[in-house]
């Protein structure tokens, strides 16, 4: 725990990088609750998105000594042989997941590397010393992998929309580390606990905890009885902000949800022009800073 809230402290500022875009807001008194996407939105990711993490064998060398695993081999080839059984083992589940009619599966990314680890030491390739533990590995390397920093304004836009009085919900394409990231962006602690700061948890839907991933609409169809039980909400009455028209705009769009494209950072915002899924669908609203929600609700 220690070592990854000092990894976590010792995060290089990334900075959004300007899309030229200009914002469209208006204020809209209808809507009474937030959902928010994360990698690209909440947060500024290094490669834009956390399905698009940069992996290579010095990150994974420092996440293994890191979490005292130790390459017994050479360790050049022992740690490619490692990554290229990483992918290949997500592939594998990938496939298996659309033979059972999910079109965009999602891994549990714990769960993968549990079984690569195991099956390197089975081939001699590494060695858990006494006090190796495979969940930190996990974390390192998915930190070091695609860096994150807080998007501009985010603590305090939550804060005061949370002081204001509406439910704020999250669907993310996300893994077991993604609550422990933005909880040390909120409020300075390193907890293993899937519950984030300020938001609901009955309002939170993580895709590697529904084996689904974004643009599955299913992911947002969770929230819709949630909200209508425990606030009286329609679909209509709720924002989703998200960074790609796809993934974010069209699957909360299918459900009924409000929208609003975030167009904060170039390296996250996709638009996905080329997709007939998104032709002539419009968000409701497109901010370029978060900052802009608390004018759109006030």
């Amino acid at each position: 725990m220690k070592y990854i809230e000092e990894l976590l402290s010792n995060l290089q500022q990334l900075s959004p990088i300007d899309t030229g875009v200009q914002s469209q807001i208006k204020a809209d008194k209808g809507i009474k609750a937030i959902v928010f996407d994360i990698y690209g939105t909440l947060l500024v990711s290094s490669s834009g998105d956390i399905d698009q993490a940069e992996i290579s064998t010095q990150n994974l060398e420092n996440a293994l000594s890191a979490s005292h695993i130790e390459v017994v081999k050479d360790n050049s080839e022992a740690l490619q042989h490692i990554l290229d059984d990483f992918e290949y083992t997500i592939k594998i589940c990938h496939r298996e997941a659309k033979r059972n009619n999910i079109p965009y599966p999602e891994i549990d990314i714990l769960s993968i590397w549990e079984i690569v680890l195991l099956h390197a030491r089975r081939k001699n390739l590494v060695r858990f010393n006494d006090d190796a533990n495979i969940l930190r590995m996990t974390c390192i390397f998915e930190f070091l992998s695609n860096q994150v920093f807080p998007m501009p304004g985010m603590k305090t836009v939550i804060e005061k929309l949370k002081e204001r009085g509406y439910p704020l919900g999250i669907v993310s394409n996300a893994q077991f580390y993604t609550p422990v990231v933005m909880n040390y962006f909120l409020n300075n602690t390193v907890s293993f606990n899937e519950e984030i700061k300020n938001f609901d948890s009955e309002l939170i839907v993580y895709s590697y905890k529904l084996g689904k991933g974004k643009p599955d609409t299913a992911l947002f169809a969770d929230l819709v009885p949630v909200l209508k039980k425990k606030y009286n909400l329609q679909p209509e009455e709720v924002l989703f902000v998200g960074n790609d028209m796809l993934k974010d705009i069209y699957p909360s769009n299918q459900q009924g949800f409000k929208t609003a494209l975030f167009a904060g950072d170039k390296r996250s915002l996709r638009t996905r022009e080329d997709d007939a899924r998104v032709n002539g669908l419009k968000p409701n609203y497109v901010i370029t800073k978060l900052e802009q929600l608390l004018e759109i609700v006030s």
